[in-house]
């Protein structure tokens, strides 16, 4: 494995969105309890872009547009997280095929994006309300803000109005953006930046094992239950276990660290896909279940 620091921005070029989406939730951490939001928002996203960010222990992805509203979860987590080596992802579909997403990912540290965003806000001039009785109204921002506290709660829903002509301009702005950016990045295969992310996922563990690749236990679970080889790191070397510690044997109070081989990545796979296909809505296409690595070798 190299050793020098990744490049500021990293491009991958026309990959399965889900899929890359899917592995970064279980090969760059333990982002498996976010994998199904994270999935269905990118499968059901009207829009070409969606950005994920990633901190230590959480990842949220959602429409690019709500990266830059103040009002939104996308927003705020952008800006709130103060994880030194948080980062941005941000996918762009440039097609779909058999119902999966396929396009362009970018990779940077979260401080690249913060500075756009910092440049590009939008505000919103209102609010839209919905009252429990069935009335709609809406009010300008500086009625919202003066409303009591009592006075919003009384509301079934509510959202912010933006205008139509300023979110047009963020999506000229967003979209030579991007492209900046793409002539900016260094190129990798979806595979080897994954491989090196999980190089840093590997290296956090307790009982580190670089030749091999680290996965969350949720993971290991799925394996073993389909019968892949799964292995604990344990402080005098990795250790084979048996299919039946998918029931018994993983939820040690120490050692709750897991990894698979190289040559075991075929199964990984699989899983990967099937797993994306479901959370995403896609009927599996038997004929087209072919493994991403053509190698091996770590």
């Amino acid at each position: 494995m190299k050793d020098d620091a990744l490049p500021q921005i990293h491009l991958v070029r026309d990959t399965d969105l889900g899929v890359f989406a899917y592995e970064l939730h279980i090969l760059a951490g333990d982002f498996l309890r976010e994998s199904e939001f994270n999935l269905h928002t990118l499968a059901t996203n009207t829009g070409p872009d969606s950005i994920a960010v990633m901190g230590k222990k959480h990842m949220w992805l959602s429409d690019a547009l709500l990266a830059y509203c103040p009002s939104a979860e996308l927003y705020r987590m952008a800006a709130m997280t103060e994880y030194p080596a948080a980062r941005a992802f941000l996918f762009h579909t440039e097609r779909r095929e058999d119902g999966r997403p396929y396009g362009d990912v970018l990779m940077m540290d979260l401080d690249t994006l913060r500075q756009d965003i910092e440049r590009n806000t939008l505000y919103p001039y209102g609010v839209s309300m919905e009252y429990r009785d069935g009335t709609k109204a809406e009010a300008a921002i500086e009625k919202w803000e003066s409303m009591e506290l009592c006075e919003k709660d009384a509301l079934k829903t509510w959202r912010y109005l933006y205008a139509p002509e300023q979110v047009t301009e963020w999506q000229y702005r967003y979209s030579n953006r991007f492209s900046q950016w793409k002539e900016q990045a260094f190129s990798y295969m979806p595979q080897d930046l994954e491989e090196r992310l999980n190089v840093e996922y590997m290296e956090e563990a307790q009982n580190p094992d670089t030749d091999m690749y680290r996965i969350p236990l949720g993971t290991a679970k799925q394996m073993l239950l389909d019968g892949g080889p799964v292995y604990r790191l344990f402080p005098g070397g990795p250790e084979k276990l048996l299919p039946i510690a998918a029931v018994t044997g993983l939820w040690y109070e120490n050692y709750r660290e897991f990894a698979v081989t190289p040559e075991d990545l075929g199964a990984l796979d699989r899983l990967v896909r099937r797993e994306t296909d479901r959370i995403m809505g896609i009927r599996p296409q038997h004929d087209k279940l072919q493994e991403r690595r053509p190698s091996p070798e770590r």
